[in-house]
């Protein structure tokens, strides 16, 4: 798995400095096209400004323009890295979750859910793919606890770093675990 650790990213989003932070994201894809760090870092930062946006109350950000940038790096990535294990999990997972900012729902959700399923087939023993994929369907709590604890003892270590993609991830697997 992919170190998410940025300082400069990392710091323009703990500081709510949107705009910035979709800018030197967008410089660096620009430069380096094929960095598949920039590719997942860019789209998650475009979903997780649009899925946020309200909870919050972000301002000041176009945001035609981020599902805009969603999409065109999405077809990137689904163009150059539809083999990496990394970009279907991360992709599959905010597909899945939000389709309509992908395109047309069904579509796309059940892109999504192959997505996640294809990373966990190339990595069968990643117990965040494992669990992003089972955690696709609806299945009892129950049925997953054994795959959310292997999760947690990994957790810490696979999104290091304070950016929004590894802090919404640490963020988001342990309020599961609190409920």
């Amino acid at each position: 798995m992919i170190d998410w650790r940025w300082t400069e990213v990392d710091a323009l989003e703990n500081q709510g400095e949107w705009n910035e932070a979709k800018s030197l994201l967008i410089n660096n894809w620009n430069q380096n096209p094929n960095d598949l760090k920039t590719i997942i870092r860019l789209g998650f930062f475009c979903w997780y400004v649009l899925t946020e946006e309200g909870a919050l109350e972000i301002q000041n950000v176009d945001f035609d323009e981020l599902e805009i940038i969603l999409r065109q790096v999405t077809d990137f990535g689904m163009a150059n890295f539809e083999v990496n294990e990394d970009f279907l999990w991360c992709f599959g997972y905010m597909i899945s979750l939000f389709p309509y900012y992908f395109g047309e729902y069904e579509y796309w959700q059940e892109k999504g859910v192959s997505m996640l399923k294809r990373a966990y087939e190339i990595c069968p023993d990643e117990p965040v793919y494992k669990y992003s994929y089972l955690g696709s369907f609806p299945v009892s709590d129950e049925k997953l606890k054994d795959e959310f604890q292997k999760v947690q003892v990994v957790l810490k270590d696979r999104f290091q770093g304070n950016g929004v993609l590894s802090e919404y991830f640490k963020d988001v697997w342990n309020c599961w675990h609190e409920s």
